[in-house]
């Protein structure tokens, strides 16, 4: 199933357990990114999730405000029990949100009880969370992101 929650696309296969999210479109002030974010950490709260993929492929650099919020007010939404891996795509010529990724992560550990690991594709990712344990299924969910990636977005 696909969402859109602001800036963020989004795929959520709720018999996987597995959510998607990656930015389709530039944050447009810390309103905007705390209001796609929290869309996001809704579906989570709601514990069906244990595997993420959090492609960060399109993101602008986070600025200080955006860290600060994401450290108080966001991690700690997204550390539910229900979450057992979170797979974090970085792309290799965004240095700085990798250092700010690894910095919230250092800061939130008290709280973060589920596995991380770093990729530099979603493809990677979705093998690691979903391939071995079903081919079909990692198939279908990446035919599903790619058809909806050819078509024309609209961002509200």
């Amino acid at each position: 199933m696909l969402l859109t929650f602001c800036n963020i696309r989004g795929q959520f296969a709720p018999e996987l357990g597995l959510l998607r999210f990656q930015w389709s479109a530039a944050p447009t002030g810390r309103p905007r990114f705390q209001r796609s974010m929290s869309g996001v950490a809704q579906l989570v709260e709601q514990g069906d999730v244990t595997a993420v993929i959090l492609d960060l492929h399109g993101l602008p650099s986070l600025g200080l405000d955006e860290q600060l919020w994401l450290a108080a007010n966001w991690l700690g939404r997204v550390s539910v029990r229900a979450v057992e891996q979170v797979a974090l795509v970085i792309p290799a010529d965004n240095m700085y949100n990798q250092m700010v990724v690894e910095s919230l992560i250092r800061a939130g550990r008290h709280f973060m009880h589920y596995e991380i690991q770093f990729f530099s594709n979603a493809a990677g990712a979705l093998d690691w969370l979903v391939g071995e344990q079903n081919p079909a299924g990692q198939l279908a969910l990446e035919q599903e992101w790619q058809q909806d990636a050819a078509l024309p977005q609209l961002h509200g």
